[in-house]
């Protein structure tokens, strides 16, 4: 009776974490209408004579949702894996090359992971920064308070004369930003091995379970989603990009959704080795 019971709440938990990740795939389906995009279907329907070709590529829209530097970084990884130059010739585009279908399931599954981590890495890089600023601001209070009174005092006979040298002086010294904090990308790639662990892990069961689900419905088998067959298929390198895009933006609205779910649903925390 005991062991039934086991097996009837073991059954039940996971019934629910599938339906918690249903849900959330529908919502980061509705992410991607918002931006006018249609996730690419099952690539066996866009296989013709083993060629794969996706069309529209979409790329505009797949990028609308990256911040600048965010998308820097973006392009990079897509000109890594692809070979191709951030921003590529028509011609460049449109030339084929010749991949293996279990790279291609690989890559995708990858960008997911890499566009969750960005994402992350992202908005912890935006709250370091701001509270960066914050602690220089109240440092540097006093300091520029009595310098600014001190300043303006002496300089406004002169500001009002026409002579704006020690205007310009005084404004440059307040809104100066603090030279120390880097950029994102110097950002990401000083990350220790810790920081850049959390950062990339997944946090919950259910994302693992919906990545699996949605891998599996576009490359068509393994229980692991990715391709069990091997077979080597010609495609466009803008197809081959779309691809990234679109892996990159549903690693990024998973986190998302993530975070909006287990707010009103404590999700099943991933247990990390």
């Amino acid at each position: 009776m005991f062991l039934n019971a086991r097996r009837i709440a073991k059954v039940k938990e996971d019934e629910c974490m599938v339906a918690i990740s249903d849900v959330m795939y529908l919502l980061i389906l509705y992410k991607f209408s918002e931006i006018r995009v249609h996730l690419v279907p099952k690539l066996s329907s866009c296989l013709y004579n083993r060629r794969l070709e996706i069309l529209p590529s979409k790329d505009w829209e797949l990028e609308s949702i990256h911040s600048m530097e965010v998308l820097d970084i973006i392009r990079q990884h897509v000109s890594n894996v692809t070979g191709l130059k951030s921003n590529p010739s028509v011609r460049e585009s449109w030339a084929t090359t010749h991949i293996r279908q279990c790279w291609l399931a690989e890559v995708y599954v990858t960008s997911i992971l890499y566009g969750y981590f960005l994402k992350s890495v992202s908005l912890r890089y935006t709250l370091e920064r701001s509270l960066s600023s914050s602690n220089y601001d109240l440092h540097q209070a006093q300091k520029t308070g009595s310098s600014f009174r001190d300043r303006y005092r002496y300089g406004s006979k002169d500001v009002m004369l026409g002579n704006k040298n020690d205007l310009q002086f005084v404004w440059h010294d307040l809104i100066r930003q603090d030279e120390g904090i880097e950029d994102l990308k110097s950002y990401v790639m000083n990350f220790h091995s810790g920081s850049f662990q959390r950062c990339c892990n997944l946090r919950s069961r259910e994302a693992v379970q919906l990545i699996e689900s949605h891998s599996n419905a576009l490359f068509g088998n393994g229980k692991s989603g990715l391709s069990q067959h091997d077979d080597v298929i010609e495609t466009s390198f803008s197809s081959l990009r779309r691809l990234i895009l679109e892996a990159i933006a549903f690693g990024s609205f998973l986190w998302d959704t993530e975070d909006f779910i287990d707010n009103l649903y404590k999700l099943k925390a991933l247990e990390v080795e």
